[in-house]
């Protein structure tokens, strides 16, 4: 048992790169559209930053929509995470991490998540009425912004059609989340040559209802698409030149 656990971590080790790390110093946006049956709507953008300072990472994620029937909806997502290494495989400790969901029915810009009566946050803070399915979208996208160092981590030259990554994230209330990364292969996404993946992650002790599909440039490592099937449809983020 203990030679087969040490082999194991062995595996585990060569498929992470040990060089430095480094992230995009200027904001990302993406663009949300939404996919309903055969119809496909510009929903909106999303503004991504990536920060790394030595081990810390900050990111943050601010999206709202288009108007949709006389509603704005819009989401901030904040995580700071110690990103460091463990044994030559990468380590996930957050240290804070929060996601507000907000829906004014008149739209003002920007959309400011001060009055509990108009937001929902990861903690349950907040008076507006948001249904869990929801607030669990929220939790993910927030997670979420630790790929970005992790994507630029992986050796996916070395990762096998079908291969799991399975990583443990340390959280604030000294809960153990679970991170699995399904390698898909090579792929190309509008011209650009990528790794497709999928990932999911654990949600209040069993993976979560939300599994995301990413294309992911093999050049850049950054995800040039993020798609995923929530329940008023399907919703994915396209990386903008």
């Amino acid at each position: 048992m203990k030679i087969r656990t040490l082999a194991s971590m062995i595996m585990l080790t060569c498929l992470f790169a040990s060089a430095k790390v480094t992230l995009p110093s200027s904001p990302l946006t993406y663009q949300a559209c939404y996919h309903c049956g055969f119809v496909k709507i510009s929903a909106g953008d999303a503004l991504i930053t990536l920060n790394l300072d030595d081990d810390r990472l900050t990111a943050t994620l601010n999206g709202q929509s288009v108007p949709i029937g006389h509603r704005t909806y819009a989401i901030s997502d904040t995580l700071i995470a110690s990103m460091i290494e463990t044994d030559g495989m990468p380590k996930e400790i957050v240290t804070y991490e929060n996601g507000w969901y907000s829906k004014p029915r008149h739209y003002h810009a920007p959309i400011i998540f001060n009055n509990p009566a108009n937001y929902r946050n990861i903690h349950g803070e907040g008076d507006l009425d948001a249904s869990s399915g929801t607030m669990e979208a929220v939790t993910i996208s927030t997670d979420m912004l630790a790929l970005f160092y992790y994507f630029r981590t992986i050796d996916f030259e070395n990762l096998t059609e079908g291969q799991k990554i399975n990583i443990a994230i340390d959280l604030p209330d000294g809960d153990v989340q679970q991170l699995v990364i399904d390698f898909e292969g090579k792929d190309n996404f509008n011209g650009h040559d990528s790794y497709k993946l999928t990932f999911n992650y654990s949600y209040h002790g069993s993976m979560s209802n939300y599994p995301v599909t990413a294309q992911i440039d093999t050049q850049s490592r950054l995800p040039l698409q993020l798609s995923a099937d929530i329940k008023i449809g399907h919703i994915e983020l396209i990386l903008k030149a």
